[in-house]
């Protein structure tokens, strides 16, 4: 600005005063202004960061309240829709009973119904209706007036029961309950009901279907009912297409419902609405509105419950309008037995100040925050006005005298390594540290000044580059080291560090450089490398190398201390299968698996190791306080393989078998015991697998026979030394033989006759069992062949498949290779399946049994009851026959539980419409004990051995003549 000059005498003296004083007050205001803008700077960040900060809150607030809403009104539409289901499966279940025979009484359909009407009290009636052609109808009226006299068909004029007219066809109420209730309903015609669309669409389908609300006679007026229908088909009739089901039509069963207490009894028991929160109470109850039809009007609601009132204070007016309000009402669509039902969810439309209490307190103490803030800024603007004028003044003095050192430490502080000062005195604290020191460590300048540069360190202070260091600094010269350092969050990194003394101009020693290189890098590769050479790539653990070596140190401690170690050498149960059969990949991931599981099995401080393949090592210590290990601990091992697992969405079982090797009594030689631990292994396989055993000496030369039968059995099929044996399946109620089980035997030249247990398991793990598989299948097929020949026609044979035949993807076509080369017909060749082999991958084995149903022949599950099967599996297996194993049956007449698992077989599979076959049965109690509950079928030792095919000519003819004598008796009766 501009100032005019001024003169004593001048007569402008007066305006050039005046001017002084305006330029001073422009200048004053000018640095009011300068201090008062970070003020009024800070109260506009202040107000706009609030405002964020209530917004942001507040729209939490609402996405809370939405989803917690959205939740909630979900979980009670999830939970009507299961209950109406549920309800649903109870026609489903009355029609299954007419499903399930030829023919129901009306004594049955009461019993059956009974339970159902008073376990749902919504439900007014439950019925059977049948088709009645004009021709039946007397004969229909009668048999109804003997259930209710006066009864005769009706239907329904108006309001008004009366005589059904005459027509070609009747739909009429025949069975009815509960009859008190609804006796009226006998012999009603509802072939004109009105809701002809939906019943057509029951009878085409098989589905269950609802009706639209209808007035009921046995509800109010004022409340609607719903009928739900499907149809009855004739027993055993084909239902293949529409047509077939059309024509298959008899009847239909139905179930009259007051939708309305349905709902209210499928929401009461969930106690949805009793999950309630002090605090936030509104928002777990929801109001709801239960539409029965694909229109929400008021005829078609049968359910209303509406939103609670609100429970906590409301937002005052001042505020509420800052907030939003509740969320619109969620409809949700439903399906009941094929009408869409709308289901609405509501809140009320308060606003509660607990639900915006967050957002409220944020308003509220941003407000205060920022005039706290805007006072504080103010303030502190004023002193460092001050302050500043100060700095500037001493700056100026010290700019020059600093440039010089400033341009050294520059150097320093842009230097990528670490690089630390310390005085030369007691304790050698640090006095500066670069901006590299506080990246690499995480420490701060200040957190490190005047402390000892062990801080690094840590407790670690006793490796060799600590001392040596710490040598140097005492002799004050030049020192070198690899050290291990740790940062302020206890990461671990390896830093090589130089130190150096810094001397003054008399030479006497005042501080110390040290310098550091991070070489973290360069040792987490040279672990890298040693944990390859020593690890197992597909699972990480130990290999046999470092098994070695660990097995060797805990053999020192175990003598040391006096105690047993034991060395388990266990291998999975078919595995090659199981790897075929999921591929290398899903064979890896399996393998990894159980790792994992074996790992979580084991106590601390022993080891687990892989060899190689599915060969896993490891050794057991005994627990505290013992002086030996425990069975109990391998059984832990085994117990955990055993568990189901899912690998690519499908459920596998896996087993192990494990020998066990003790030292010292075994060996003290890590060596000698992994090896007498494989023996002791092979030995456990050959029991069958999933078991251990532990080593001894006969294990040794049992293990030279074993690979001699290997070699030996390699060779039979070759020379023929291979025989079918045949046992008789018998029909209990007759007596009458009418299949043989094909069992393979083998004739050693100088074994003898080995039996199967010695040499089926050890096929099945060399993979030999699928060409012997093959040769005992096309060589039963071709002796029932030659069997019916000759006059037997009536019989069938039976042949035992392995898993490993049923995972080959060319078993179908084998089989029917050889149907076809034999010319047997499909439907008398029965393959028995064994329980575990289906259950070992579920849904391969259901392809492979619908395939071979396809072909014609019969299935059956053998052994059943002694694998992991399921109902929930069982009922998708194409199956005919179960077989009751026999290690249920020779205790029957003895052992209650025995029995009632055998009884339970028996009305399981006719239950399913399943022939049941007993093995094993050696006595007359047990068959005695089988016909009475039921079994169709038997085998054993009371009846026959299993024979040559050269003596069952006459097997078969001492049966005829038996059966024809005793003129059909049953099997064990004295005639």
């Amino acid at each position: 600005m501009w100032l005019q000059p001024c003169y004593p005498d001048a007569p402008s003296n007066l305006i050039c005063k005046v001017a002084r004083i305006r330029d001073r007050t422009v200048l004053v205001r000018a640095r009011n202004a300068r201090q008062h803008a970070p003020a009024l700077l800070a109260l506009l960040c202040g107000l706009g960061l609030t405002a964020l900060l209530f917004a942001g809150i507040s729209r939490l607030e609402q996405d809370r309240i939405v989803l917690t809403f959205t939740q909630r009104a979900h979980v009670r539409v999830f939970a009507l829709s299961e209950g109406i289901n549920n309800v649903i499966d109870t026609l489903r279940s009355v029609n299954n009973l007419y499903a399930s025979r030829p023919a129901v009484s009306r004594d049955e359909f009461r019993r059956f119904v009974e339970p159902l009407a008073v376990r749902y009290p919504f439900v007014v009636g439950i019925s059977y209706l049948r088709f009645v052609d004009d021709a039946e109808r007397p004969a229909f009226e009668a048999a109804l007036r003997q259930v209710l006299p006066g009864a005769r068909i009706t239907e329904l004029r108006g309001n008004t029961l009366a005589t059904a007219a005459r027509r070609p066809r009747y739909r009429v109420i025949e069975f009815v309950e509960p009859f008190a209730t609804n006796a009226a309903a006998l012999g009603l015609d509802t072939m004109f009901s009105g809701d002809e669309a939906s019943r057509r669409h029951a009878y085409d389908s098989g589905l269950p279907t609802a009706g639209r609300l209808t007035t009921l006679a046995q509800l109010p007026k004022a409340v609607s009912g719903m009928v739900v229908s499907m149809p009855v088909y004739r027993f055993g009739a084909p239902l293949g297409s529409v047509a077939a089901r059309r024509a298959a039509l008899v009847g239909e069963t139905s179930v009259a419902i007051d939708p309305g207490a349905m709902v209210a009894h499928v929401l009461q028991p969930s106690g949805l609405p009793q999950l309630v929160h002090a605090s936030n109470r509104r928002l777990q109850r929801v109001g709801l509105h239960v539409y029965a039809d694909e229109r929400k009007s008021s005829e078609n609601l049968v359910y209303y419950t509406p939103p609670p009132g609100l429970d906590q204070p409301a937002v005052p007016p001042p505020f509420s309008w800052l907030l939003p309000r509740p969320p619109a009402p969620l409809t949700v669509t439903i399906d009941v037995a094929g009408r869409p039902w709308h289901v609405v969810a509501e809140m009320d439309d308060a606003v509660g100040l607990a639900d915006h209490l967050a957002s409220l307190s944020a308003l509220a103490l941003g407000l205060v925050m920022t005039l706290l803030g805007t006072a504080w800024v103010r303030t502190l603007a004023t002193r460092n006005r001050t302050i500043t004028d100060q700095v500037q003044e001493r700056t100026a003095q010290l700019a020059e005298a600093n440039r010089s050192l400033l341009l050294r430490e520059r150097a320093i502080e842009s230097s990528t390594n670490t690089i630390m000062i310390m005085e030369a005195g007691a304790g050698n604290p640090i006095v500066y540290v670069n901006p590299a020191f506080e990246l690499q460590t995480g420490y701060t300048r200040d957190e490190v000044l005047g402390r000892s540069a062990r801080v690094l360190c840590r407790d670690d202070l006793g490796q060799p580059g600590v001392l040596s260091i710490a040598a140097a600094i005492r002799e004050q010269r030049d020192g070198h080291a690899v050290l291990r350092n740790y940062r302020k969050d206890g990461t671990l990194f390896w830093v090589e560090t130089y130190v150096s003394p810094v001397r003054d101009e008399r030479g006497v020693v005042t501080h110390f450089v040290s310098l550091h290189y991070d070489i973290t890098a360069m040792k987490a590769y040279e672990t890298e490398l040693h944990h390859q050479s020593t690890h197992d790539a597909l699972t990480g653990l130990p290999n046999r190398q470092l098994l070695h070596e660990r097995l060797h140190e805990a053999i020192g401690r175990a003598m040391h201390d006096g105690h047993s170690l034991w060395v388990v050498s266990l291998d999975l149960d078919r595995f090659k299968f199981t790897n075929s059969r999921v591929g290398h990949r899903g064979g890896d991931r399996l393998l990894q698996v159980v790792a994992d599981r074996l790992q979580e099995a084991l106590r601390p401080g022993s080891t687990l190791a892989r060899l190689g393949g599915d060969e896993f090592a490891l050794t057991l210590l005994p627990d505290l306080g013992e002086r030996q290990p425990r069975p109990e601990q391998v059984q832990r091992l085994l117990a955990a393989l055993a568990a189901p697992l899912m690998l690519d969405d499908k459920e596998q079982f896996i087993s192990g078998s494990a020998g066990v090797a003790v030292c010292p009594d075994d060996g003290t030689d890590a060596a000698v015991l992994i090896e007498r631990a494989d023996i002791a292994m092979f030995r456990a396989k050959e029991m069958g697998g999933n078991n251990f055993q532990f080593y001894t000496s006969a294990m040794r030369e049992r293990l030279g026979e074993r690979v001699q039968m290997e070699t030996a059995m390699r060779r039979a099929l070759e020379r023929r030394e291979f025989v079918l044996y045949y046992q008789p399946q018998v029909d209990i109620a007759t007596g009458r033989i009418v299949a043989m089980e094909a069992l393979v035997r083998w004739q050693h030249p100088e074994l003898g006759m080995v039996a199967p247990g010695r040499f089926i398991p050890l096929a099945e793990e060399t993979g030999m069992i699928l060409p012997l598989g093959a040769w005992v299948l096309e060589s039963a097929c071709r002796q029932l062949v030659e069997w019916q020949r000759e006059g037997r026609g009536y019989l069938r044979v039976a042949v035992n498949v392995s898993a490993r035949q049923m995972a080959e993807h060319d078993f179908v076509q084998s089989v029917a290779r050889v149907l076809e080369e034999t010319g047997l017909d499909p439907a008398t060749l029965e393959l028995e399946l064994t329980e575990s082999a289906v259950m070992n991958d579920v849904e391969h084995a259901i392809d492979v049994m619908r395939a071979l149903k396809r072909l014609g022949v019969k299935l059956a599950i053998d052994d059943f009851g002694t694998g992991y099967s399921s109902l929930a599996h069982l009922k998708r297996f194409a199956v005919d026959v179960l077989k009751i194993d026999q290690a249920f049956v020779r205790d029957l007449t003895i052992d209650p539980d025995d029995a009632a698992i055998v009884t339970t077989i028996i009305a399981l599979a006719a239950n399913l419409n399943l022939q049941v076959i007993s093995e094993g049965v050696e006595t007359v109690d047990q068959l005695s004990f089988l016909r009475e509950h039921g079994c169709s079928q038997m085998q054993g030792y009371y009846f026959s051995r299993p024979v040559p095919a050269t003596a069952i000519g006459t097997v078969l003819d001492e049966n005829e003549a038996q059966v024809v004598a005793g003129n059909g008796a049953p099997l064990g009766v004295d005639t």
